[in-house]
């Protein structure tokens, strides 16, 4: 049995210069995981980053052509779709006998819909590893697809809905990603991150008990699970010694989970002196922020610390189910600071109750917490979330156009069709809104000194970013609002 699985790129990153340009490709660990699942089972499998690599949907379809694979896995977001959607019809001319299998949050939530259009003949919902496993016996075995959780496929005209497959318990008894599979030297720095250098992800938890409804992760992993202490330590150290990696970025929903278990990290990393050779960054939440795990997290290596903030306007944080305060946003900022820790800040403009004024004071927001490093993106309701959910009637039609899913998706360039405009602004005032708000942030004297005295952005990205901000920002930051 010989499995292909894919990281499929969007057309956003493919055409967008600027989406190139500060967002640097970051190993699939989604994939990776499933691949050391699969090759300690015996499986022969292959693992393809289409846009870290940057190959063509044509090259990637010809990749295929040459390989002797039984089965073509893909990892679907929502942007991707366009790109995994060429791919498989090139497959389907070229290789009728090869399975084509699609996976993650865009697939899980359209299962049915993606087997009826013929996009893929099987749909692994959920959690993916042990789902792989199973399914690749039963094809291997010419045995009934009936049997196998957590999948979705189409016999003799009818797409057929197995049981869900439950969410793995344990977390620590999966094998470490199988990155042996990928060429390591596409992944080279995080630019948004101020990190220069291969930046792996690691995963602690699995899960969120927060239901913010612009979140879509809940449709993969349903149940919050952490690993241990121990065994996350291990991994950081197995990744310094073989890979040589000295860089990590934890992609939990926030890392640490409480105040014991981020001290009784930082306690073991330091006990290891593994804070003498790596750095790392995590996201966490602004509730979770304390002078002592802060200090004690600056002692252990952290490199940065990112916050979802969100909104300046704490209804529109209610309406988001965000569960967090303006003050504790302030104080979380203050103790960031107090530890010497870089910030990045995340905020979202156009969230349901949003109107220009809200928008303003998330901007005057932002310039009060002074952060090191700010995004704001415009409100996406990603399939998958509470958010698509309360509008998902009007989004049906927007679908057809999978690559403006994304936050990454440049509304000032291309058409200002946004997927989602809250009740009584326009997508004109919402775009010049963000447009305004990166201008404001970064074209101040404080911010630009500071980022020149600690050397936190590159020179390359520093002249970058300045080009950026001047021919895409200011431009639509200037001119008027219009329909």
């Amino acid at each position: 049995m010989r499995v292909l699985l894919i990281n499929p790129s969007s057309w956003v990153a493919d055409t967008s210069w600027v989406f190139k340009t500060l967002l640097s490709p970051l190993p699939p660990q989604g994939i990776a995981y499933i691949a050391a699942v699969l090759e300690k089972d015996g499986v022969g499998v292959s693992l393809i980053d289409q846009y870290a690599v940057g190959l063509s949907n044509e090259r990637l379809v010809s990749i295929i052509d040459r390989g002797a694979y039984d089965l073509v896995g893909f990892s679907c977001l929502t942007p991707t779709m366009g790109n995994v959607t060429a791919i498989s019809g090139g497959i389907r001319k070229l290789k009728k006998e090869v399975k084509v299998v699609l996976g993650n949050i865009h697939a899980t939530v359209f299962a049915e819909e993606l087997l009826e259009e013929g996009i893929a003949d099987i749909v692994v919902r959920g959690e993916g590893e042990y789902t792989m496993r199973q399914l690749t016996s039963v094809l291997k075995n010419h045995r009934d697809l009936s049997t196998v959780e957590g999948i979705s496929f189409r016999q003799n005209g009818k797409v057929i809905r197995n049981t869900d497959r439950e969410p793995i318990r344990n977390l620590d008894e999966l094998p470490y990603p199988a990155w042996h599979l990928l060429d390591l030297r596409y992944y080279k720095e995080v630019a948004l991150a101020s990190l220069y250098e291969t930046a792996f992800p690691m995963q602690a938890s699995r899960g969120c008990p927060y239901r913010c409804i612009f979140c879509a992760q809940e449709k993969i992993h349903s149940l919050p699970r952490y690993r241990k202490i121990e065994t996350v330590v291990d991994e950081l150290e197995h990744m310094h010694k073989r890979f040589r990696v000295r860089t990590f970025g934890f992609n939990d929903a926030y890392f640490p989970f409480s105040f014991e278990h981020g001290m009784g990290f930082c306690e073991e990393v330091i006990a290891r002196g593994l804070h003498k050779v790596i750095k790392w960054g995590t996201e966490l939440r602004v509730d979770q922020a304390n002078r002592a795990l802060l200090k004690k997290m600056k002692e252990a290596g952290v490199h940065i610390i990112m916050y979802g903030f969100e909104s300046g306007n704490q209804d529109v944080l209610n309406r988001a189910k965000k569960k967090a305060r303006i003050e504790q946003a302030y104080e979380a900022m203050r103790l960031t600071k107090e530890a010497g820790i870089l910030s990045l800040g995340f905020f979202i403009l156009g969230l349901p109750g949003e109107t220009k004024k809200t928008c303003q004071e998330t901007i005057a927001f932002a310039k009060k917490l002074d952060c090191d490093f700010v995004k704001f993106n415009i409100a996406i309701p990603y399939p998958g979330s509470e958010f698509y959910e309360m509008h998902k009637d009007k989004l049906k039609e927007k679908l057809k156009e999978p690559e403006k899913f994304t936050s990454w998706y440049d509304w000032s360039t291309y058409k200002p069709d946004l997927v989602y405009i809250p009740e009584g602004m326009t997508a004109q005032e919402l775009i010049r809104m963000q447009r305004k708000a990166m201008f404001e942030f970064y074209v101040r004297p404080r911010i630009i000194i500071r980022h020149i005295i600690r050397r936190s952005i590159s020179l390359r990205n520093f002249i970058l970013g300045a080009y950026i901000l001047v021919t895409r920002f200011l431009r639509n930051y200037l001119s008027p609002d219009k329909e």
